[in-house]
């Protein structure tokens, strides 16, 4: 059967609306990840099209380039390569730029390493050059001694939330290059973390401010309200929720609404199940109750 005698048959079986979505959403792609369900269980494909399609996809609380760059770095995290083309093409066309999707893919070797990132930059690399953007990717690449964004001392200070004693020590020591970005995204975690690494290992700590801090999270590729809610999507899949407490806390302060934090986690229930979403519920409920935000998580009111 022909692609469009495929979808005519989708259509008549599940309705035009939820196979429109679909097809909205993931184009052709669509077709094979909904047929393998369809041949073994139509009443499970009619859940799942309307939970998905019909449903949360279509909420509108985060528009659809951050929705999708979130997906494509949680199959990242997940080691999910086969099906990590099909969002990487969603993210594409979502309005996403092909940069940007290798950068959430790059961005991943922070919390889940350098193999896992090349990995899937493999598989970013063969999909672009099937769509014919290879070439352009390529010629975007930043120089080796890279792009970063213009930094100034007294603007970033005035965004330190985070004030104790030994602060003047640690920007002696290292650099306010590399702490402050620390200090800017996670307050009080930041400091006792560079404390710890570096009653160990001081040489460690520097080297690892300047290629995490002072480097991966000053490439400006992605905005911060991305760049964050991406990792918040990634840790949910890795059931990390400390380190997701603390991104959380970082994103309220560069604009993101609590509703939009609990969308990622919502969503996330997609790709990695329902059983830790009401800890990270849970948890989110802490920070906003921490920063005096919590009755922000109230549903809008209805009729």
């Amino acid at each position: 059967m022909d692609e469009a005698g495929r979808i005519e048959r989708l259509r008549r079986r599940y309705g035009t609306t939820l196979i429109e979505a679909g097809l909205r959403q993931h184009g052709a792609d669509f077709l094979d990840q909904i047929e393998w369900s369809d041949e073994l269980d139509p009443h499970y494909t009619r859940l799942w099209l309307e939970f998905t399609y019909g449903g949360i996809y279509v909420r509108g609380v985060l528009d659809e380039r951050t929705r999708q760059l979130i997906v494509v770095g949680q199959f990242v995290a997940m080691n999910e390569l086969e099906e990590l083309p099909v969002h990487i093409r969603a993210a594409l066309a979502a309005g996403a730029q092909p940069r940007e999707v290798l950068e959430v893919i790059l961005q991943s070797t922070v919390y889940f390493g350098y193999s896992r990132a090349r990995r899937a930059s493999a598989v970013f690399r063969r999909t672009v050059d099937e769509l014919g953007l290879l070439e352009s990717v390529l010629a975007g690449a930043p120089p080796p001694e890279g792009r970063g964004l213009a930094r100034d001392l007294e603007s970033e200070r005035a965004r330190w939330r985070d004030d104790y004693p030994e602060r003047e020590a640690q920007l002696a020591r290292y650099g306010w290059q590399r702490l402050s970005p620390g200090l800017m995204l996670q307050p009080y975690h930041h400091r006792h973390t560079v404390e710890r690494v570096d009653r160990v290992d001081p040489d460690y700590t520097r080297r690892w401010l300047e290629c995490v801090y002072a480097g991966m999270y000053m490439r400006g590729v992605l905005d911060e309200r991305t760049r964050i809610l991406c990792i918040i999507g990634e840790l949910f899949v890795a059931g990390d929720i400390d380190q997701a407490r603390n991104h959380m806390r970082g994103v309220l302060h560069h604009g993101v609404q609590p509703r939009e934090i609990l969308e990622v986690i919502l969503q996330s229930t997609i790709y990695a199940g329902m059983p830790r979403f009401i800890r990270f519920i849970a948890a989110l409920e802490q920070v906003l109750e921490t920063e005096g935000r919590l009755d922000e998580l109230r549903p809008p009111a209805v009729g």
